[in-house]
């Protein structure tokens, strides 16, 4: 009797979970928050986990994909129409074409699309075009790459999406029903900025980010013919996962270890984090990546297994030119090209090391800039040290203070464009900790004197 109550207990179980993959709608939001061919990694990312899904078999117009596209035909890549995932990997790109392209991929379009704003969408961008139509019943996935900052998401062109406002999306969203369940994976440098302390446990959401609030993420998978990095260790950690695992058994919790094991790679380590509804955890990766009845285990082709055992064969300046973090992408990529030019003219190799050389002459200026500007801000020192405010890793405190003087200091100095040379952006912190414990007053007239000063900015 009890031997034939427990198979019954295991039939229902069974039942319920197929019920529950079934239910509702399933709805998906892909962005690539980056443009540039030296950026290749964010739009190979996204585009393989939009054909993950379509291979999943959630409908095409479940899903909304937005990028810039300008890899796949810019005039660096030797394969026009091509983007890969890994070295010598299958072309995604002929089933990956973007819903929003261009000018279009901007954080007030995604905000809109992500709340199901078809109208103000139109607004926008003077057209149609699709939005997260979700419901009460439905399940919503979402994933994000690009490089990032403290609490920001980047856009194309160094435009930031912060994260009290896609916390406040969220939120709209739990308000108006237009979920049951969602699960984020936002894939950026400080990405866990983007959630802690500022996500609700309470609204049936649950977040993955690639990193902890104040670490970089971890490129792979140099490609020696396209000569950039085609692939991150999270991205295509949890793709290559998804693709090949059985989404009806595997949970979320499952795969956030198979990225967490990912990211530990010999010389450089992140950190992914969970935030939100952690019971969600538990729940089977169908309900989210798949569409139940057209599912089909272990049959997808489009992919390759990552390497995460390499080790760095060579750095320069301490990257690792294997692994090199996601901010220091235009230094490493710069680097292995200058490595890999033994087959180019003198002309062209003299122009490799020219731009390497610029490069670190940004990133150079941009430390001694902000070493300047923290010794001038604490000339009334509050109880902290230079050394404190330049390697501490607090939260941002005083958003009305960081946001001003971010602010200023790129009106300041056009040179370090923190949206071109995203190594730049580490020295944000120095601004997060003058602001938490500075008057805000002594941080802007600091960054007025030593720009002013120093005039290490228009030089450059």
């Amino acid at each position: 009797m009890a031997l034939h109550h427990g198979v019954l207990s295991l039939v229902l179980l069974a039942v319920v979970l197929v019920v529950r993959v079934e239910s509702g709608k399933n709805w998906a939001l892909v962005v690539a928050g980056a443009k540039d061919y030296q950026n290749y990694f964010s739009q190979a990312c996204s585009c393989h986990a939009y054909d993950t899904l379509r291979n999943n078999s959630i409908p095409k117009e479940n899903i909304v994909y937005m990028s810039y596209d300008d890899v796949a035909n810019d005039p660096e890549n030797p394969v026009k129409g091509n983007i890969v995932n890994v070295a010598g990997g299958p072309n995604l790109y002929p089933r990956c074409k973007p819903d929003y392209r261009r000018k279009e991929v901007t954080p007030e379009v995604f905000l809109k699309v992500l709340t199901g704003d078809k109208e103000g969408v139109k607004e926008l961008i003077g057209r149609d075009g699709k939005v997260i139509a979700s419901g009460p019943d439905d399940h919503v996935f979402v994933y994000m790459i690009d490089h990032g900052g403290p609490g920001v998401f980047y856009f194309p062109g160094f435009v930031e999406l912060h994260n009290k406002d896609l916390n406040n999306a969220l939120k709209q969203m739990h308000r108006e029903k237009k979920y049951k369940e969602m699960v984020l994976y936002v894939e950026a440098c400080e990405s866990g900025s983007m959630f802690e302390g500022i996500l609700p446990e309470d609204i049936n959401i649950y977040a993955i980010s690639s990193t902890n609030s104040h670490e970089s993420g971890i490129m792979c998978c140099w490609d020696k013919l396209r000569k950039v990095y085609v692939g991150s260790y999270f991205g295509n950690a949890w793709t290559y996962n998804t693709d090949t695992a059985n989404l009806l058994k595997e949970t979320l919790y499952q795969q956030y270890e198979v990225v967490k094991k990912a990211c530990n790679v010999s010389g450089s380590v992140s950190h992914p984090q969970q935030y939100g509804n952690l019971s969600m955890n538990s729940e089977v990766l169908a309900q989210y990546l798949s569409k139940a009845e057209g599912y089909q285990s272990g049959v997808c082709l489009n992919t390759l297994e990552v390497d995460n055992t390499l080790r760095s064969e060579f750095s320069f300046a301490g990257i690792d030119l294997n692994n090199p973090a996601t901010d220091m992408v235009p230094i490493a990529t710069a680097a292995r090209r200058l490595i890999e030019s033994r087959d180019l003219s003198d002309e062209k190799q003299e122009e490799l090391k020219a731009e390497l050389r610029h490069l670190m002459l940004v990133k150079e200026k941009a430390e001694s800039l902000t070493k300047d500007l923290v010794k001038a801000a604490l000339s009334s020192p509050r109880g902290l040290a230079e050394t404190d405010i330049l390697t501490g890793k607090e939260q941002v405190f005083n958003s009305e203070c960081y946001m001003a003087a971010r602010s200023l200091f790129s009106a300041r100095c056009p040179g370090i464009n923190m949206g071109k040379y995203p190594f730049a952006r580490r020295n944000l912190h120095a601004f997060i900790n003058l602001c938490n414990h500075q008057p805000q007053t002594d941080v802007m007239n600091a960054i007025m004197q030593v720009t002013g000063k120093y005039g290490i900015c228009q030089v450059l």
